[in-house]
């Protein structure tokens, strides 16, 4: 006959509250052998084996719905491989999530320990909450640019193909309807990024929103654009922010 336990003594053995087990069998994940007459729930060998392993998926961040599943699952080394697989991508985000945390804490920490104190936090908060923007809105505008790229080389292959093939008139229609595809793209492209940015003076530090046709045509770099301040009147490469 095998040994058996109560559930206190399990709760000792494992280190985990009585309470614990207990929802651990609400949920399914691991019932008594048996009952006593007495109404006690009484454990053997093989409850502290799924008890065990519980505590260690948990420790691994499972959730008790995933661990659920291995327990149940009789190809439990396949569902545990995609599990850990799965919980792995999880963790690494959680980490990198983290290391910014603790980025914004140390620049936080430097800030407090300046003469402006508080105000500077506010800077430093605002700035770096610009800067995350930034960098979504020029993700999604290098997809865009990735769409019109991908439209206009479809859009060729498809015009040297009726040109080889001495369709002309389809090669001719089609290169006018790629012209006003692309400029439609372009212009909607160019539009939604322009109502998005604003421009930094490097002279004087004012943020400013130029004029359309200004910001169309002025030289640029992939953070700057060449602007006049309106402020301080001065034309230099002015930095691109958010609004």
């Amino acid at each position: 006959m095998s040994e058996e336990y109560t559930i206190g003594d399990l709760a000792k053995q494992l280190n985990i509250t009585t309470r614990t087990i207990r929802y651990y069998d609400q949920k399914g994940l691991v019932t008594p052998s048996r009952v006593s007459e007495s109404g006690y729930r009484v454990y053997s060998n093989e409850q502290i084996k799924q008890l065990k392993l519980i505590i260690f998926f948990k420790e691994l961040g499972f959730s008790l719905k995933d661990i659920q599943k291995i327990l149940k699952d009789p190809n439990s080394e396949k569902t545990i491989g995609l599990l850990l697989k799965d919980q792995m991508e999880r963790n690494s985000q959680e980490v990198q999530k983290l290391e910014k945390q603790n980025k914004k804490i140390v620049q936080l920490q430097k800030a407090l320990n300046k003469p402006k104190g508080i105000a500077e936090v506010t800077d430093i908060t605002k700035i770096m909450n610009n800067e995350t923007r930034y960098k979504e809105l020029t993700r999604s505008m290098w997809k865009l640019s990735a769409v019109e790229i991908a439209v206009e080389l479809i859009g060729m292959t498809f015009i040297a193909y009726c040109i080889i093939n001495k369709m002309n008139t389809t090669a001719y229609i089609s290169v006018a309807v790629l012209v006003v595809i692309l400029v439609a793209m372009s212009v909607v492209l160019l539009k939604n990024y322009y109502q998005k940015v604003a421009y930094i003076c490097p002279n004087c530090d004012y943020k400013f929103v130029p004029e359309l046709k200004k910001f169309m045509f002025a030289a640029h770099t992939p953070h700057t654009r060449r602007l006049r301040c309106p402020n301080c009147h001065k034309k230099s490469y002015c930095l691109e922010t958010v609004r």
